[in-house]
């Protein structure tokens, strides 16, 4: 197997921070971006999942805040045609082709990608088309049991596709589903839960919160004047919306 994965040297200069997102918070995202969704941006019935929001939520914001970055660093413009990638994984130990057995302990998952252009991603309410492409997707993949052996076939091949430099590709780490504060191996529940590989493979983690019930934990890695700057553009973006 010739593919290495997306991770890369680790960079030491990084620090991590973790953003928590309330239930109150993602509750008034979802309200938000289903009323546009339902009013002219997309006429499905769409399932705007806690997961779909924040996913949507750190994608057009880091984009945005890359493209402000550059703007003020006098950096050459990355091109508006870009094609910029989401890539998350699904858990498919339900598939019915697959027939595993309910006794079965491992990881079954196939890999989510979605394709956005950058312009698109940098429009004042791209949140709203984000999180309708990235639902489309995670419906796709629940959907048919088609499209999960189709995924597994061209696993490797995307994901190999998606590793060449000069792909702008963000990738979800997690799932607030697996329910980290709630595992407990007689040692009680974890204070803190942290992805260990998110400074090298350039990944945001994603788990539920210890602090808030149903709130959402988002662990990231940046340089220590650029997270500080990330945080401040993060903040005042969710405000503006949830206001």
């Amino acid at each position: 197997m010739e593919f290495a994965g997306l991770v890369r040297d680790v960079i030491t200069n990084k620090v991590r921070a973790t953003l928590i997102l309330s239930r109150d918070q993602v509750e008034k995202l979802k309200k938000w971006i289903s009323i546009r969704c339902a009013t002219g941006y997309d006429s499905r019935t769409l399932y705007i999942s806690t997961f779909v929001v924040t996913c949507a939520l750190m994608w057009v914001c880091m984009i945005k805040f890359e493209e402000i970055k550059d703007h003020d660093n006098n950096h050459v413009t990355k091109s508006c045609d870009e094609l910029c990638h989401l890539v998350f994984l699904a858990d498919c130990r339900d598939c019915l082709e697959l027939s595993l057995p309910s006794t079965y302990f491992g990881n079954c998952l196939a890999t989510g990608i979605v394709k956005i252009k950058r312009d698109v991603l940098l429009e004042e309410n791209s949140i709203i088309e984000v999180a309708s492409a990235i639902e489309s997707e995670v419906r796709n993949l629940k959907s048919t049991n088609t499209t999960i052996l189709k995924k597994f076939e061209t696993l490797m091949t995307d994901l190999k596709e998606l590793g060449k430099p000069g792909k702008n590709v963000l990738t979800i780490a997690g799932s607030p589903k697996l329910a980290i504060y709630d595992t407990d191996f007689r040692w009680g529940r974890p204070k803190k839960s942290d992805i260990v590989h998110i400074e090298s493979s350039g990944s945001i983690s994603l788990s539920d919160c210890r602090e808030k019930k149903d709130g959402i934990e988002v662990g990231l890695a940046l340089d220590r004047v650029r997270m500080r700057n990330f945080i401040t553009f993060f903040e005042k973006y969710l405000n503006n919306i949830i206001a």
